[in-house]
């Protein structure tokens, strides 16, 4: 009997079709991995969605919030965004359009994380139908398992915070770059001028992207229309225009960085190390941070912990890190099929699999220059821009395992898929924000108080201790004279 044609795998417990029936076999085939694909997006969908109807509010969403409830109240535009690590605050007011507006319609403070959700369901669109003539039907399936239920990307879909809006200007990254492969075009080359300059706007780590694009540009992926790239970038500049005026001002806003050194991650090793590290664990189910805190009595009290706890101790500590191989087997069978192809430009008449596959590794190439450079060391929600880029090696390497074991590959994609649900519920219940008391809560003492606070719902949600004496308060958000307070940077 013949073996299945290697470009259409059959369907687990699908016997080998004689040569009249192969072709009805192999649509049958595609329609049931079409089916398990859409029911992975919509897995991941509910889930984002339980995460945020239960999103908690800390430090950095108080930021943000206080700057879109001024705009939303007042119709005071706060020309900058949150205080930076490093000194000063993030340039620009993009962020006080995206939590604000929102407000404008839905007084509660779950209303600007509505639009980090959406984001994240455009990045899966716009990532998915650019991929679709790349990918054969049942990478398609590894790309909704690999990207789409990723424990990444979903705790980072469900609450309100700066580096949560990146998804899809990542993807746009990828989209306009592909659509410019061949030839310059005005509007791939306006968007992703825009795109650039915006998500730098809301976070400094979309530097990586722009690493990136000067890499793949030089190297020959893609062409740009110097026109639509300028009038993108000028366009992107608008949300900067108070930003300027206020600057001169108030100097203290662009505060030089005072951590570090350039070259830290290169003379010191580890900080270079433990980014690389970060770009494996992307596409794993293994947590960093708050996310594995799992606490399970707020939501079940001690009797729910005492069942779930070593549950999801096992499956976050021992479980979760071990699916890193995953990742490390895939980037070294990428490595070793086209690492040595980027000494040289891509060539005019190279496939889409082969510039996807350039894509991803000048990607890479592109976060070791910038983890070589990096005066502090990486933290990990500062790669969360390369998510959809460290997912597509086990995308790809799964993707031509399963043309030759494809019983073996699709019950084990359908065995982690199931895990990764898992993680998802368990962060959704017992990650700190996602749950209003327990270990490593997001709630603190303030010294204050505001109507923000009954307003937005915050104290219906979670109540915070008020009017403490020593407490922090939001950066922008007046107090009880009126006046905005200190230019503190919140714990987290």
């Amino acid at each position: 009997m013949p073996s299945p044609s290697p470009a259409s795998p059959p369907a687990i417990g699908h016997p080998a079709a004689p040569p009249a029936g192969r072709a009805e076999a192999r649509a049958a085939s595609r329609r049931r991995i079409d089916l398990w694909r859409r029911f992975c997006a919509a897995a991941g969908a509910a889930l984002s969605a339980l995460l945020l109807l239960r999103s908690q509010v800390g430090g950095d969403q108080l930021n943000l919030l206080a700057r879109g409830w001024l705009l939303a109240t007042q119709g005071r535009f706060i020309s900058f965004g949150n205080p930076m690590s490093t000194g000063g605050k993030a340039p620009g007011g993009t962020t006080t359009l995206l939590v604000g507006l929102p407000l404008m319609l839905w007084r509660d403070h779950r209303a600007a994380t509505v639009v980090v959700l959406l984001f994240h369901l455009v990045a899966y669109f716009v990532l998915d139908r650019s991929l679709s003539g790349i990918l054969r039907p049942h990478e398609r399936l590894l790309l909704a398992v690999f990207y789409w239920l990723n424990p990444w990307r979903l705790y980072f879909s469900g609450f309100l915070w700066n580096p949560n809006y990146l998804y899809p200007f990542a993807a746009a990254h990828l989209a306009t770059a592909l659509a410019q492969r061949r030839r310059a075009r005005f509007w791939p080359s306006f968007l992703h001028a825009a795109c650039l300059l915006l998500a730098l706007q809301i976070h400094a780590s979309s530097l990586l992207l722009l690493t990136a694009s000067v890499l793949l540009w030089a190297r020959g992926y893609f062409k740009v229309n110097w026109t639509g790239a300028a009038l993108g970038a000028l366009a992107a500049n608008l949300p900067l225009v108070p930003w300027y005026r206020d600057v001169l001002a108030h100097p203290a806003l662009i505060a030089e960085a005072h951590k570090g050194f350039l070259g830290r991650g290169l003379l010191l090793v580890f900080p270079l190390l433990r980014g690389l590290l970060y770009w494996l664990r992307f596409s794993s189910l293994s947590l960093a941070g708050r996310m594995g805190t799992l606490d399970f009595r707020d939501a079940f009290g001690a009797a729910g912990e005492r069942w779930l706890g070593p549950l999801f101790f096992v499956l976050t500590q021992v479980i979760a890190p071990a699916t890193v191989g995953i990742a490390l087997l895939a980037n070294l069978w990428l490595v070793r099929r086209k690492g040595r192809r980027l000494r040289r430009r891509l060539p005019e008449g190279a496939s889409d699999r082969t510039w996807l596959q350039g894509y991803v590794l000048w990607t890479l190439g592109a976060t070791v220059l910038v983890l070589c450079a990096a005066p502090t060391t990486f933290m990990y929600w500062q790669g969360l821009a390369l998510i959809h880029a460290a997912a597509l090696p086990a995308v790809l390497w799964l993707g031509a395992l399963w043309r030759r074991r494809a019983r073996a590959v699709a019950t084990g994609v359908a065995v982690y898929a199931v895990l990764e649900v898992l993680v998802g519920l368990g962060m959704a219940f017992g990650s700190p924000d996602y749950r209003c008391r327990g270990e490593e809560t997001v709630v603190f003492p303030l010294r204050s108080h505001s109507p923000m606070f009954e307003q937005l719902h915050i104290q219906a949600t979670c109540p915070w201790p008020l009017d403490v004496p020593g407490g922090w308060w939001p950066d922008v958000l007046p107090g009880p004279g009126g006046a905005i307070e200190g230019l503190g940077s919140p714990p987290r």
